[in-house]
């Protein structure tokens, strides 16, 4: 089932945060509160049954329940869903994404109803990486991740039209607190480069 945004618009600008595999959680929490700082109006749906929540220390069974329920192609189109239903009410419809979020986003993008999308890690965006986008979407991506080559894969990505590929000297995960992978410093300066791709304008006050 599609989660259904609620509320009427208090900004021009939504911002559809995209949780990974453990859904609604404390960092995805934290980068909605992060977000709030600036005019848009923050929306953290999960895709997850009964919206589910399993700790970093559980990611073997966070894994294999999403791979049952909804997989990532049910959760990219609910994201879809969910993103065209905000469209109405919106001027700009953003999404941020990690990991199977971010890959997510980036199936989402090629929706007319988004605007842009920044995408923290999404390491399976190597099995779409024909996909053309119809927004301006930024990849962030870590060097050490297993089993790919992340730099053949950021030259492909970097050839379609409005994409902008960042590679981070760090792990899967480095912009998490509650990752083993955490990085401070590239956690911050992926974070500033989002800030500013997204174009969001700063409260006043």
């Amino acid at each position: 089932m599609t989660p259904q945004p609620s509320g009427a618009p208090a900004h021009e600008t939504a911002v559809v945060v995209v949780h990974e595999i453990y859904g609604v959680n404390a960092h995805i929490e934290r980068v909605a509160d992060a977000l709030r700082a600036y005019r848009c109006d923050v929306f953290t749906p999960s895709f997850l049954p009964a919206g589910a929540v399993f700790s970093t220390d559980d990611e073997a069974r966070a894994y294999r329940d999403f791979l049952r329920e909804p997989g990532l192609e049910r959760m990219a189109e609910a994201l879809v869903g969910f993103v065209g239903d905000l469209r109405p009410d919106y001027r700009r419809v953003l999404c941020v994404g990690f990991s199977v979020g971010a890959t997510c986003a980036w199936l989402a993008s090629a929706s007319a109803d988004l605007d842009g999308a920044v995408c923290f890690y999404g390491s399976r965006i190597r099995d779409h990486a024909q996909l053309q986008p119809a927004a301006p979407c930024l990849l962030l991506f870590a060097e050490r991740e297993p089993g790919f080559s992340v730099p053949e894969v950021a030259a492909v990505l970097r050839h379609r039209r409005g994409v902008t590929v960042e590679t981070y000297a760090c792990g899967h995960g480095f912009c998490n607190p509650g990752s083993l992978s955490y990085d401070p410093v590239h956690a911050r300066r992926a974070w500033e480069s989002a800030v500013r791709f997204l174009r969001l304008p700063e409260r006043s006050g």
